[in-house]
Order: structure tokens, then sequence, then C-alpha cells
């Protein structure tokens, strides 16, 4: 049975995304308990679990909405960081097993939102060292990939000014399983 592993596992879409797979996988749950991504200590705990699981799939979806108001590190630290920490401790730990890694980005990566900057511009910076990573990884056991949902109703969101459009979550989950499969 593959492993996978989940960061932000208290998420939305996660929590979708584990009633899916819990039949045909073996599914460990990171939370914001275990690893507090804005936690200066964060980076040596996610090695250490990739480390303890060694799993066939990891997938992040660890993040912070932010505001304009809000510190860049209190965005970045979360919506980042360790997507390159797990990015480099398989830069730096040649394995001959594969893994899949799926980045969660957002459909905001393209397009700059005025009151949200901070989150457009971290999920740009996740975009472009994903684009890095594959580069890198091409040839290796590593294959990596990025899933950019659209708009759903979740907690991250419920805090948003202007509502509008969301997609259904069952959507959103059956298309990121097609990337896990």
């Amino acid at each position: 049975m593959k492993r996978v592993l989940i960061f932000g596992s208290n998420s939305t879409l996660a929590k979708k995304i584990k009633l899916f797979l819990k039949n045909d996988y073996l599914v460990t749950s990171i939370t914001k308990k275990k690893i507090n991504f804005s936690k200066t200590n964060s980076p040596r705990q996610v090695r250490k679990v990739l480390s303890k699981v060694n799993p066939d799939i990891v997938i992040n979806f660890a993040g912070v909405l932010g505001s304009n108001s809000d510190n860049y590190r209190e965005v970045y630290d979360v919506n980042f960081l360790p997507n390159w920490e797990i990015i480099k401790f398989y830069i730096n730990n040649k394995t001959k097993k594969k893994v899949k890694i799926i980045l969660i980005g957002s459909s905001s990566y393209k397009k700059g939102k005025a009151n949200y900057m901070l989150y457009t511009s971290s999920k740009a910076a996740l975009h472009n060292l994903y684009q890095a990573a594959k580069e890198k990884f091409k040839n290796t056991y590593i294959n990596i990939d990025i899933f950019h949902p659209s708009r759903f109703q979740s907690k991250l969101i419920k805090s948003l000014k202007k509502k509008g459009n969301f997609t259904k979550i069952d959507i959103i989950a059956k298309t990121l399983l097609k990337k896990i499969k």
C-alpha cells in the first residue's frame, strides 16, 4: 500500500482528499498541532517527518490567507517555506524510490489581489519554485506537481471581504485526485 504524507491535514481540501484516499492508501496526517509552520523549528520537523514516514506521495495543504497588514513572514513561512523544505529534502537525499510531491497553490497566483498582496505573491513564488524544482528533478525519481484550485468554501477564505462564485469542494477534490493517482 502506498504511503501518503499530508501536511496541513485539517484544511478543508485535505479533509476531503483524506476521505477519498483512506481505503487505498496509508495516510499520515500532519496538523498544525504537530508542525506549526510559523515556528522557527518547523524546517527541522519537516525533514524529520519525511525521513520517518518515507512517503510515496507528499502533499502540502498548509496555508494562510494573510492581508496587507501582516508581516510577510507570517504568510511566507506557511505558504512558501514548507514547500521549499520538502523540495530541499529530496534534493539533498538522493533517493531511488519514486516519490510524488504535490504542492497546493492558488488560482490567484496569476492575478494579484489588492487586499491580499502577500498571499498572492507567496503563491506566485510557490509556482515559480515548482517550475524550477520540476526542472531540477527532471530525470530523477522525484515527480513534482502543483495544483491551483479555484475558489471554494473553506475556513481560509471565510474572512474574504468580497464573496463570489465558489466551485464545489467535491469537484476540486476529484480534480486533485487525478494528480495523486
